[in-house]
């Protein structure tokens, strides 16, 4: 079984939403909304705290009500990865409710996030504040934002990358496009470069020093690959793919017993991350840990099978563990 570094993407999937403006909200709409800087957004953005799904970059109605909720709760002292849990449990459950977004109250109760319906309630662990919104006011305030004019010179059309942000945009293209192909050297050097011009603008930019690290690792520069793993960590300690990739690289050097280190110290903050299950298993297999590399397979298998799809490599890794996981019930 063999596994692939990840990258952060530019992009995440994302649930349909009933919208407000047809093709989503720019970031400097979803800033002028919710009076949070683009800055903040854009971080929150490139380190995958709160991705906008309405494509192209933009921002859909629900990913404004999961700012809105992450901005009250992060100013009021609650600790961040109390919030990743509060803002991954309300988008589960947002898109399973049966009635209109406008019709919502979102409210903070101390250490429950409670959204109200005409009939339910739903509840996370958070922090302690108390917040409480109307969702279809900001729908409307949104739908002000949209109205505004829009200045040409800040908003509309222009040459090439302007920021650190849009470099690394620049390069998760190029990096797409290159798709790992050994005979595009151009390819290659042009998403390398795209990411180390991010850096240079902005070398706090997690998101870009993990990329880099992942296509140093495809050339087999493991201790480069790591350096930009540890510098990802150092700005964003809590990144999956950084911490992922830092495993995947002790694997493939033969250290095992690092390797599987790793992967539980993401797991214990991250314990849904099925790479780490996958991970965690293929490095317990090289301990003759069998009976928890097939708890972790199997665990890998059924995550993957609630996916609503599945890339062709991630398919490809779920047949293999399948195959060890027959292997494995038949000797144990």
């Amino acid at each position: 079984m063999t596994a692939a570094l990840h990258s952060r993407s530019s992009m995440a999937d994302g649930h349909s939403v009933e919208p407000v403006s047809d093709g989503g909200y720019s970031l400097r709409q979803v800033a002028r909304v919710l009076a949070v800087p683009e800055h903040r957004l854009r971080y929150w953005s490139q380190t995958g705290f709160i991705v906008p799904t309405a494509g192209g970059g933009r921002y859909s109605f629900r990913d404004l009500i999961a700012v809105k909720v992450a901005r009250a709760l992060l100013d009021g002292g609650v600790p961040l990865r109390r919030v990743r849990r509060s803002l991954a449990a309300l988008a589960k459950t947002l898109p399973g409710i049966d009635t209109s977004l406008a019709g919502l109250r979102i409210r903070c109760d101390h250490e429950r996030v409670l959204v109200d319906g005409d009939d339910h309630s739903f509840e996370a662990s958070t922090g302690q504040l108390v917040l409480d919104f109307a969702v279809d006011v900001l729908q409307r305030e949104a739908a002000e934002v949209v109205a505004l004019p829009i200045s040409e010179e800040i908003d509309g059309p222009h040459d090439g990358p302007r920021d650190a942000y849009e470099y690394f945009l620049l390069g998760c293209e190029l990096e797409h496009e290159w798709d790992g192909a050994p005979a595009d050297l151009d390819g290659f050097a042009a998403a390398r470069e795209a990411y180390e011009e991010a850096l240079r603008r902005d070398p706090s930019l997690s998101a870009a020093w993990t990329n880099l690290g992942a296509l140093l690792a495809h050339t087999g520069d493991y201790d480069a690959a790591r350096a930009c793993f540890d510098k990802a960590l150092r700005d964003d300690p809590e990144q999956p793919e950084a911490l992922c990739n830092l495993a995947e690289l002790s694997l493939r050097e033969g250290d095992a017993e690092g390797a599987a280190l790793g992967y539980r110290h993401l797991l214990r903050s991250s314990p849904d991350w099925l790479e780490a299950h996958y991970g965690l298993a293929r490095a317990l297999l090289s301990l003759g840990g069998k009976v928890q590399a097939l708890a972790h397979l199997e665990r890998f298998c059924a995550a993957v099978d609630l996916l609503p799809r599945v890339a062709p490599e991630l398919a490809l890794r779920q047949r293999s563990a399948l195959a060890v996981i027959a292997e494995l019930r038949a000797q144990t």
